[in-house]
């Protein structure tokens, strides 16, 4: 069983990159990578946490720069040095790499090699998941930042046998004002709003309160984020994330 992350939590590239890369979990090996959602903090029954891996696939040792994004904007790096050919496993992320609580986004980086090439590549894996039990949510890894473009995440369900989480990663520099918009199954139909205000840099999540079966949050952000939803299964807990992805007309 997947367990939700029922806290209340959560570079640029050109913007049509990221409208065609961002529907699903990075298959590749890059450079700069940014998980949407990172935690280690008390919830229903439990502490939820990140396991993350980072995997270094190339013949050459590099380090790998990690900076924590919280919900006010605030950051903190830590240094991930790697052999050639090497993983490092973190089972509490937060709490070993940043000796942190809380919940936020990570970007991760690594310095170009010579003549500015993009070879110094590597592999993150990540869920959120609960300490004793192992129970997690996936969490894919992104590479390509967000825009100010629409952006919907389809699917998600309010009601007596589900809950839904929403959340984004303010990648801008000026506070972001995102509306989100709750969608029926029709997606003509709004029975809901919210909003996230973000400070600059900033990450937050909210939880979706109006009822709703197979529908969809349209997000539309002021500057640029990457975003998303989590809807669980109440009688067990199983989580499912869903990016929400862009689409501009």
């Amino acid at each position: 069983m997947k367990k939700l992350i029922t806290f209340t939590l959560f570079a640029l590239a050109l913007p049509v990159l990221a409208q065609s890369r961002r529907a699903g979990s990075q298959n590749f090996a890059s450079d700069f990578q940014t998980l949407p959602v990172v935690a280690n903090v008390p919830g229903v029954g439990s502490t939820f946490q990140s396991y993350v891996s980072v995997f270094n696939p190339t013949s050459s040792a590099f380090s790998v720069t990690a900076t924590l994004y919280d919900a006010n904007g605030a950051t903190k790096t830590a240094t991930i040095n790697l052999a050639a050919g090497e993983v490092k496993a973190f089972e509490n992320f937060l709490q070993e790499v940043f000796n942190t609580t809380g919940g936020g986004a990570v970007t991760f980086s690594a310095p170009s090699t010579a003549g500015g090439t993009h070879n110094n590549r590597f592999v993150i894996d990540s869920e959120v998941w609960t300490s004793g039990t192992r129970f997690g949510t996936s969490i894919p890894a992104l590479e390509f930042a967000g825009s100010s473009s629409r952006s919907f995440a389809a699917g998600i369900s309010v009601d007596s046998n589900h809950r839904t989480n929403a959340g984004c990663f303010n990648q801008g520099s000026t506070t972001n004002a995102i509306t989100l918009t709750i969608l029926d199954a029709s997606g003509k139909n709004t029975v809901g709003t919210t909003s996230l205000n973000l400070a600059p840099h900033a990450w937050g999540q909210t939880p979706i309160l109006s009822v709703v079966t197979n529908g969809t949050i349209q997000f539309d952000p002021s500057d640029s984020a990457v975003c998303y939803a989590v809807t669980v299964y109440n009688a067990t807990n199983d989580g499912r994330f869903i990016n929400a992805s862009e689409f501009q007309p």
